[in-house]
């Protein structure tokens, strides 16, 4: 019986908007067609594409500039004469520039973070944007003039690489997402065409098989061997693997399960420890670059983007809302974890990646970070932030104000700052002190007596992290009213600090959960046990 059609075997032109329409079933097809135009040997011979002469021939030329501050943007192709927002690194700010049609812009920075192989995945990227999609965007360009409406070429995004769009919804935005989808789908298969991807597959394994040694067979040395002789990424050769339907061959060599793991056995939007959030922001690159201070805040274990749908305080904690925890890839970081074991080439298959072990006895995982797995974050993170730092901002301002000038009044003590934002934080009883510093109750009463001025930094800093105050005005209230200074030369200030700059306003327990990986003193427990 013949199979139904469906949307998944369309190959054909929106003769209204000029789209390519294409199904999954025919991507494929649409890569035999573009190469048959522009490179028919690679349909024919394995070859790693010319990529570069393609480009020639089709006279698009390539500049460098910075598309993004956090290197998420690698390139894109300037379809119609227009402006492009480009990033400045050195003033931090955007400014659009004009570009003539035929340019494709990438970022080496990004690119350079991801290896050889993704530059080229796009530049033949944006090369398929320009003969695919030229006349959906000269089309466009009519409609929108009657509406002045300015018109930006399609960014190409690490967090877009896997999305794919609704099928339901019919706005220009969303048509603009298939189109970007098809080229993030497209690009692999152009430059590793199926039939000769095969062929060239097989070589490799047929060379193994011939050497006599059952150990030969390994997907880690077919994937490095294939990734070098098409001059792709790994990731690309170990998807591609799969999709021409090598799986069952895939699956009889003895380290398919530890070399695909990241693939079939990762879980993903996996909570956090606070002192795992804590490493993540100190110590990887990648991690850095991409995640924004100013735009998420950590609740529950996630980093969450800082709206007021997403998060809210409950009994001074930060926690995510009803609706952010039925919908966490549209609001929080997704950080995967999964078992492995250790090949010859594991380090190259996270080039670019953000990774922390997370260890328990022999049990080996990895919690990982990828641009590429956060697609579903839909926001404008300055506008995110904004509106939340003005929601903090109607709550604190007023109290802020205050406490600086109590701190700049040379008559106030320290006891009588504190005091001031005791009430302020409701703190009317000493149970209420002692569970949110973890201090014993005793110090409460000699700092509403206004007799414990002279406080050590460890019980400063408990009630400080127990206020849940900003780093800035901890300082403040250090510098002003304390004998006792913070110094980022020495510890265990510098760690302290480094936490409320990393994850302002966690709670004593969080806190002292980071001090207590770094084999530093706990907050509070000490000296509450010492008073009994």
């Amino acid at each position: 019986m013949r199979r139904a059609t469906t949307w998944n075997d369309v190959f054909d032109i929106d003769k209204m908007t000029g789209a390519l329409l294409l199904g999954k079933n025919r991507l494929d097809d649409y890569a035999t067609k573009y190469l048959s135009k522009h490179c028919k040997e690679a349909l024919i011979t394995p070859m790693p594409l010319p990529v570069e002469r393609i480009l020639k021939k089709e006279n698009l030329k390539v500049k460098d500039v910075s598309l993004s501050p956090n290197l998420d943007v690698f390139g894109c192709c300037v379809l119609l004469d227009s402006d492009v927002p480009i990033y400045d690194r050195w003033t931090g700010e955007k400014k659009c520039i004009r570009y003539s049609k035929g340019t494709i812009l990438i970022d080496s920075e990004s690119i350079n973070l991801y290896g050889a192989g993704a530059k080229r995945n796009t530049l033949i990227h944006e090369a398929l944007h320009w003969e695919k999609d030229r006349k959906y965007f000269e089309i466009l360009a009519i409609r929108s003039a009657r509406d002045s409406e300015k018109l930006y070429p399609i960014m190409c995004r690490y967090k877009d690489t896997y999305f794919e769009p609704s099928g339901k919804q019919k706005t220009k935005g969303n048509e603009v997402k298939w189109l970007e989808w098809q080229a993030n789908r497209l690009a692999p298969r152009v430059l590793m065409p199926c039939k000769t991807f095969k062929q060239k597959a097989y070589e490799f394994i047929d060379s193994y098989t011939n050497c006599g040694k059952k150990s030969a067979l390994s997907c880690d040395k077919l994937i490095e061997d294939i990734s070098n002789f098409f001059i792709v990424s790994r990731a690309s050769a170990k998807y591609r693997l799969l999709e021409v339907g090598l799986q069952d061959v895939l699956k009889t060599f003895d380290d398919y399960d530890a070399v695909y793991a990241d693939i079939k056995q990762r879980k993903e939007f996996v909570p956090l420890t606070p002192s795992e959030a804590f490493d993540l922001l100190q110590n990887n690159k990648t991690f850095q670059r991409w995640f924004r201070k100013d735009a998420f805040i950590f609740a529950d274990g996630y980093f969450v983007l800082a709206n007021p749908e997403y998060v809210e305080k409950k009994v001074g904690k930060w926690h995510l809302t009803k609706k952010a925890k039925g919908n966490l890839p549209s609001c929080v970081i997704n950080i995967h974890e999964y078992h492995y074991v250790d090949y010859k080439n594991i380090k190259k298959d996270f080039e670019g990646y953000a990774i922390l072990p997370r260890m328990s006895g022999v049990d080996k995982r990895l919690l990982t970070f990828h641009p590429h797995f956060q697609s579903n974050l839909k926001y404008d993170p300055k506008d995110l932030y904004d509106a939340f730092n003005n929601h903090l901002r109607n709550d604190n301002l007023d109290e802020e104000n205050e406490l600086r000038r109590m701190l700049g009044d040379p008559s106030k003590t320290l006891c009588q700052c504190l005091w001031f934002l005791f009430e302020q934080r409701g703190w009317h009883y000493p149970k209420t002190f002692c569970d949110e510093t973890l201090l014993h109750v005793n110090y409460y009463g000699r700092i509403k007596n206004n007799k414990y001025n002279n406080m050590t930094t460890p019980v400063l800093m408990a009630i400080c992290v127990g206020l849940k105050l900003r780093l800035r005005l901890i300082e403040e209230i250090f510098d002003q009213k304390s004998d006792n200074k913070l110094r980022d030369s020495r510890e265990p200030d510098r760690t302290y600090m480094c936490i409320l700059e990393e994850l302002p306003r966690i709670s004593i327990d969080d806190f002292n959960g980071i001090l207590a990986s770094r084999g530093l003193k706990e907050l509070g427990t000490t000296m509450r046990d010492d008073m009994k």
